[in-house]
């Protein structure tokens, strides 16, 4: 009765009309929108009337205020009806609340009453259970495991570390059962590998007591055969003294001092090297180096097996005596293919020992210091490349001047700025000449090419070599101007075009006689013109003139005519 009469009471209560958001929504964007219509023409009237500025100013103001005003009170509106809605759904909420926990109060007793019907059953059900996994957990203790004499012995206990559920399941005891078999044969294939055992250390001290007693005897025996041999020897010079000197008839007790003194000098020399001989080949310290060293390659042959490539290739680097830094290792690691999309092992092991120089001081010989360039250039880690040559680690060849400068080829030009000076680098160290001026003139270093060649003393066929491999109009240019210590041109006119005609860039030779036919032009035009229309030209402007209209060395009459086609050398080719 309560809860219908506070129903009737808040149907009676008037409530306000809902207010639809979409008409708000239609009437403030309709507003805005005027209120942007409304400031685009105030500002097109104020560049057309400057004088009405300041009052088109104050009402655009005062309508932003307005529309400011007006956007507050839109959202006060919200707000409000928002809140309205709650309050008006207050009442009636708790009605709704009051209702539930009355029907809550009338479900608890009969929950109860159930609970108590259920509760004998469940005290029956967990008795049969308990009856169930009692006769099931004597059937697993009650298996029997034969023993010897024929006696039968129960376990008095589970599997240990196993619950009753785990201890009854045919699949987990299988998989244990693997896994303790898996373990067994660990444990064996261990005992053969790492453990011996105790009479095998027995059996092996009785050999070595053994060979160390046969050892002495043998030794003593040595020492007395030794002292037999130099008596027989003393005896032996003596009856050759005794024969020799028979004329002169001197006495058997002359005979044996002259015989004693022979071999005493001559065991004093040889005692020397002897015993020497004798230390070294006793010297315990020398027995342990080599098995030091034994044991450090099976380390490392250890680590190689398992594929720790990094620190088998460090290990390696860092060996004594450099006995793992040499071809084969370099080979084994070879070997191994790198998986994708990381370091080879080869790389590895070339950054590894190359990194161990400053600490061995031994660079790599040169066929490995072109191996460790070829795994870096194969990953395209020149930056790596750069860093060895810098720090003066690798051993430098012409061979390896020619893979960095072959790296070079159709590459892009930050590759090319960074090969090739490199290049240059190790062709300057192994004294390759031609193929160091090759790589300043594609740096384009032309006037470096030409100073190194002057004080390289550059021959005319290493000349004609540099512009073959090299064909440009500026490198041209530079020959036919160049003169080397005596004041003799490095290559006359006719022999750079010739070397230029015979090759693909047969269009810089054509280009070279162009500009030189035209410079001939421009001083048969000087000359006649001033020869018959202003008179003479002074001595100083025409030899001013002359130096830049033509090639310096040649006159306004031979230049670009006096050529010289004869056959020229063989080229040289890298």
């Amino acid at each position: 009765m309560q809860h219908s009469t506070e129903e009737k009471i808040l149907t009676a209560r008037p409530v306000l009309p809902p207010i639809k958001p979409e008409i708000l929504d239609q009437h403030t964007q309709q507003r805005l929108k005027n209120g942007l219509e409304c400031n685009a023409v105030e500002e097109m009237l104020a560049e057309y009337l400057p004088g009405y500025c300041p009052l088109l100013m104050a009402v655009k103001a005062e309508f932003e205020n307005c529309i400011q005003t007006i956007q507050r009170g839109n959202q006060e509106a919200l707000y409000l009806s928002g809140k309205i809605r709650s309050m008006v759904a207050e009442q009636t909420t708790l009605s709704y609340y009051t209702r539930r926990i009355d029907q809550l109060k009338q479900i608890i007793p009969v929950i109860q009453s159930n609970n108590k019907k259920l509760h004998p059953e469940q005290m029956t059900i967990q008795m049969e259970s308990g009856d169930h996994l009692q006769e099931i957990q004597e059937q697993v203790i009650s298996v029997e495991v034969p023993v010897d004499n024929g006696h039968v012995n129960a376990p008095k206990r589970l599997f240990h570390g196993l619950i009753l559920g785990e201890s009854i399941d045919v699949e987990h005891l299988r998989k244990q059962s693997s896994s303790l078999d898996q373990q067994v044969n660990n444990l064996r294939q261990a005992r053969k590998s790492h453990y011996t055992p105790r009479e095998q250390k027995d059996r092996l001290k009785v050999q070595l007591a053994t060979k160390t007693k046969a050892k002495d005897l043998v030794t003593e025996k040595n020492f007395q055969l030794k002292a037999r041999c130099r008596k027989l020897r003393v005896a032996l010079d003596a009856l050759r003294v005794y024969e020799k000197d028979a004329l002169v008839q001197p006495t058997q007790a002359e005979v044996i001092i002259h015989a004693l003194t022979r071999s005493n000098s001559k065991m004093s020399s040889r005692s020397t090297d002897v015993l020497s001989s004798t230390f070294d080949d006793d010297d315990p310290s020398k027995e342990r180096e080599a098995e030091m060293l034994l044991d450090y390659i099976e380390y490392f042959n250890e680590l190689f097996g398992e594929g720790n490539y990094k620190d088998a290739a460090m290990h390696a680097a860092s060996s004594p005596k450099g006995i793992l830094r040499n071809s084969e290792t370099l080979s084994r690691f070879k070997g191994i293919s790198a998986r994708s999309g990381k370091t080879s092992p080869l790389l590895i092991y070339c950054e590894a020992l190359v990194s161990s120089v400053p600490a061995v001081g031994l660079l790599p010989n040169a066929e490995t210091s072109l191996e460790c360039v070829k795994s870096a250039l194969v990953e395209d880690r020149l930056d790596l490349v750069m860093y060895w040559l810098a720090q003066k680690r690798l051993t430098c060849s012409e061979p390896l001047g020619h893979l960095l400068y072959n790296y070079t080829q159709g590459k892009s030009e930050d590759i090319l700025s960074k090969g090739l000076p490199l290049a240059e680098a190790v062709y300057t160290e192994v004294d390759a000449q031609i193929q160091a001026a090759v790589c300043m003139c594609k740096q384009g270093k032309v006037q470096a090419m030409a100073d190194y060649a002057i004080s390289a003393g550059f021959g005319k066929d290493m000349y004609v070599g540099v512009l073959v491999a090299c064909p440009s109009l500026a490198l041209a240019e530079v020959l036919i101007q160049l003169r080397d210590t005596k004041g003799k041109p490095a290559l006359s006119v006719g022999a750079v075009v010739f070397a230029l005609l015979q090759t693909d860039s047969y269009t810089v030779g054509l280009q070279l006689l162009d500009e030189i036919h035209q410079r001939i032009k421009s001083v048969h035009f000087y000359h006649s013109q001033y020869r018959y229309g202003f008179g003479a030209m002074p001595a100083n402007k025409r030899r001013h003139q002359e130096s830049h209209l033509l090639v310096p060395g040649t006159s306004p009459y031979t230049a670009g005519i006096d050529m010289d086609f004869t056959t020229l050398p063989a080229q040289t080719d890298f």
